[in-house]
């Protein structure tokens, strides 16, 4: 995940810079990026460091009117590949419920008690691009239904 990030990233910056338009490139990070949870190490430090990269890439795009934001979702577990390629069981079986119920039980660990589900990343990333935000670069969003062990410091 990290090495295509960044091999996507820089085709795109190329393209965006070549361009002199500006222009947005964002990260679909993870709530993990900021999060330690058990059994999950290779996943989390990808997403740590694709989140490193969006901080790297605003800093050296910004010249050139690139902005580079991040989303962090909790586990988007409804309409996911991930999840149905085997990965949802084994975070089930983590957590110790059904794999049916793995979005109920994410979104019961949250503040806010519900589900992050794909259309509420897509309404992030439209915020981001949509001009409302035309002076912001570097951003972390959180879209976790609130985990407190998320929050950034």
């Amino acid at each position: 995940m990290a090495k295509g990030s960044f091999l996507v990233s820089r085709a795109a910056a190329k393209v965006l810079i070549d361009q002199q338009l500006g222009g947005d490139i964002i990260y679909i990070s993870s709530k993990n990026s900021v999060f330690a949870g058990p059994n999950n190490i290779a996943y989390s430090a990808t997403k740590a460091d694709q989140a490193h990269q969006v901080r790297l890439l605003a800093a050296e795009l910004g010249e050139y009117g690139v902005k580079v934001n991040g989303i962090n979702p909790d586990g988007v577990v409804r309409g996911s590949g991930i999840f149905a390629g085997g990965w949802g069981a084994k975070r089930a079986a983590v957590y110790g419920v059904p794999e049916e119920e793995l979005g109920a039980y994410y979104a019961q660990r949250t503040l806010l008690k519900r589900e992050v589900l794909p259309e509420n990343v897509a309404n992030a990333v439209f915020v981001l691009t949509a001009g409302d935000l035309s002076h912001t670069t570097g951003l972390h969003i959180p879209v976790d239904a609130g985990v407190a062990a998320a929050f950034l410091r």
